[in-house]
């Protein structure tokens, strides 16, 4: 019987500078009108995601670019091994901001709201940089602005093309559709993305 069901697509972006840094990776759900998934529910996905990159294209760091999309289809109930990707999709859209990058560790959320709250999601845009902040370090608001807007463009035409974002809980295989997104102000900090590799230690010896 063919379904509704959930794709997982990881959008994975690289640091062109230090191949031992890890590659960040934002997660994406969203709903297929039936399973098994297409090529149709995936190029849904790939076309306004290039309009997002080219959006934000201007505050991410030329040192930052999108590898590549790996997509799952998700099994109905409680989550369990996924398996290998449905579909990979290779990708190269570098960056267009030349000014010093945030440290990896920092990063502007997304985050996704609900019918049910608790049951909101996030996402996380990596390689920002210093031309997004104001003076207090926090991101400029016609900064925030410029990434609603390109959020809200990439959810509100996957969900007109009948594939709507929604933030899926693995508990159960349950999933809420998303109705509302939020940005502000204050950069998010991933602990995890933290440089993993010291390149300078000063060091001082006491009498």
């Amino acid at each position: 019987m063919l379904v509704a069901g959930i794709i997982l697509a990881q959008v994975r972006w690289d640091d062109l500078t230090d191949p031992t840094a890890d590659t960040a990776i934002t997660t994406h759900h969203y709903e297929v009108p039936i399973t098994p998934p297409g090529p149709g529910d995936v190029n849904a996905f790939l076309q306004p995601l290039n309009t997002f990159l080219v959006a934000l294209n201007n505050r991410i760091s030329t040192d930052v670019s999108v590898i590549e999309v790996r997509f799952w289809n998700v099994p109905p109930g409680p989550a369990g091994p996924l398996g290998e990707p449905f579909h990979i999709e290779p990708m190269s859209v570098v960056g267009g901001s030349g000014a010093f990058r945030l440290p990896p560790q920092v990063a502007c959320s997304v985050t996704e709201g609900t019918a049910v709250r608790k049951r909101w999601g996030r996402f996380y845009i990596p390689g920002l940089t210093t031309s997004s902040l104001q003076q207090s370090g926090r991101f400029d608001n016609p900064v925030v602005d410029q990434i609603a807007d390109a959020a809200e463009d990439f959810a509100e035409t996957m969900a007109g093309n009948g594939r709507p974002w929604a933030v899926y809980r693995r508990l159960d295989g349950s999933y809420q559709l998303v109705r509302e997104l939020r940005v502000d102000n204050v950069p998010d900090i991933i602990r995890r993305r933290r440089f993993s590799v010291t390149t300078f230690r000063a060091i001082r010896s006491l009498i």
